[in-house]
């Protein structure tokens, strides 16, 4: 523009065209000088004018890859009043999505630590049947490995037999609830289709949970059960069955006499294991209060000795009391500690054929004293020894009951143990013999 305003001039100020004057020297460096000049100016205004829009593009690309630009330089221009809205229309616009990046990462970070820290397993399933999602808990107990990425495969490895179809389209978002075994897991699996906030199906949502315990405890308590209805229909039955013998009559005197010793020895039977009974109930639920107090250990054991020792006698047993010097007291409840060693002291007897030797010890052991009972009976076989403190387990049932044992002594031995802070070991050999040690804690200094 600069330049055709200059050759105009030169033009209408010359009367006559003299190409030769308009062409000359002077005039062409005066027109290059010119150009140059209008370039130059070009190149400023369009820089001036394109530049802030050159950043906000680059800035938009930079928020589409998930990074934020670098607004310092914007924030200059906004003195350009063509751009002056426009800049700070950009930059209040990276602030919120800066600050929704941050919640939404703050959110899902949390989400992340939640599902890690889960003890039940959680698998996200899409709705190409691919695995999207996965926390600790389910690669754990499933125990996952890289080629178990679907729903097919997974349910494979469980042995389920369902389909993601059948999932997909519960209806009114109910969900279903199978059982499944994981070598000695059992787990409960919980499948629920999830939907975006437009309610459009996104995929399942897998949840595994271990049931281990409660079907140990389940089991436990309908062995509890059985084992109790049988305990108390045996003696029962024996009781109807004698004296409905002797209601009939036609029996000597010699005859009622041994009915009514059946019928007392099987009630009292069944008193002792109500008694049994009601203790461990009391134990179950923490009636049982255990106030301990500080006792000579010698002289418990030696009480206890005297309680045990016409029963002994009866069997010919040897009994033997063996103290090191200087046995420290113990802390203990008194009456469950003289309850703990009659038990253990009762069992020896039974279970030792006549004239055995049954010798208890007693002496330091750390900061504890150990208390040790040690027969040559018949002994308990290697695989019943991690049942033997269970409620009702019985080695030799017909001969226990025969001896009059209900098959709660030991479990009653191990919650009192427990109760007065002790700890007890059962060693045996069948037919050599069996050793059990206690250890219990000494008053505090």
């Amino acid at each position: 523009m600069v330049v055709i305003v200059y050759i105009t001039t030169i033009i209408l100020s010359s009367s006559i065209i003299d190409t030769e004057n308009i062409f000359s020297r002077n005039n062409i460096i005066v027109l290059v000088v010119l150009v140059l000049v209008t370039y130059i100016i070009s190149a400023i205004v369009s820089n001036k004018v394109t530049l802030p829009l050159k950043r906000i593009e680059k800035g938009m690309k930079l928020v589409s890859e998930g990074k934020f630009p670098d607004v310092s330089r914007l924030k200059a221009d906004r003195d350009i009043a063509e751009y002056k809205d426009l800049i700070r229309s950009y930059i209040a616009m990276l602030r919120v999505i800066k600050k929704n990046t941050f919640d939404l990462n703050s959110q899902q970070n949390k989400t992340e630590i939640i599902l890690e820290h889960m003890a039940d397993g959680v698998i996200a399933f899409s709705t190409e049947r691919q695995v999207v999602h996965m926390n600790k808990a389910a690669m754990r107990m499933l125990n996952i490995t890289d080629s178990d990425d679907s729903f097919e495969r997974i349910c494979k490895k469980l042995n389920l037999n369902i389909e993601f179809d059948q999932i997909m389209y519960l209806p009114n978002y109910q969900s279903l609830e199978l059982k499944a075994e994981m070598g000695e897991l059992a787990l409960s699996i919980v499948f629920a289709p999830f939907f975006s906030d437009e309610l459009n199906p996104m995929g399942i949502i897998m949840i595994v949970r271990n049931i281990t315990d409660s079907v140990k405890t389940d089991n436990v308590r309908k062995e509890f059960v059985a084992n109790v209805s049988h305990e108390l229909k045996t003696p029962l039955t024996s009781i109807r069955g004698y004296s409905e013998t002797i209601m009939n009559g036609d029996l000597t005197y010699q005859e009622i006499i041994k009915f009514s010793k059946v019928i007392n020895q099987e009630a009292n039977r069944m008193s002792r294991l109500v008694s049994d009974l009601l203790q461990l109930s009391k134990m179950d639920y923490n009636k049982l209060s255990f106030n301990k107090v500080s006792l000579n250990t010698v002289d418990v054991l030696k009480r206890v000795c005297e309680k045990v020792r016409y029963e002994a006698e009866q069997k010919s047993h040897k009994l033997e009391l063996i103290c090191a010097e200087n046995v420290p007291n113990i802390y203990v409840d008194k009456d469950s500690i003289e309850q703990i060693v009659i038990n253990i002291l009762t069992n020896s007897i039974k279970y030792t054929p006549d004239g055995g030797l049954i010798r208890i010890y007693a002496g330091p052991y750390e900061d504890r004293v150990y208390i040790k009972v040690i027969d040559n009976g018949i002994g308990i076989p290697q695989k019943d020894l991690d049942r033997i403190f269970e409620r009702f387990y019985r080695v030799d049932k017909a001969r226990s009951r025969k001896m009059g044992g209900t098959g709660l002594g030991l479990s009653i031995v191990k919650e009192m143990v427990d109760g007065n802070d002790g700890t007890i070991k059962i060693d045996s050999k069948l037919d050599e013999g069996t050793e059990v040690t206690m250890t219990f804690p000494t008053p505090k200094k």
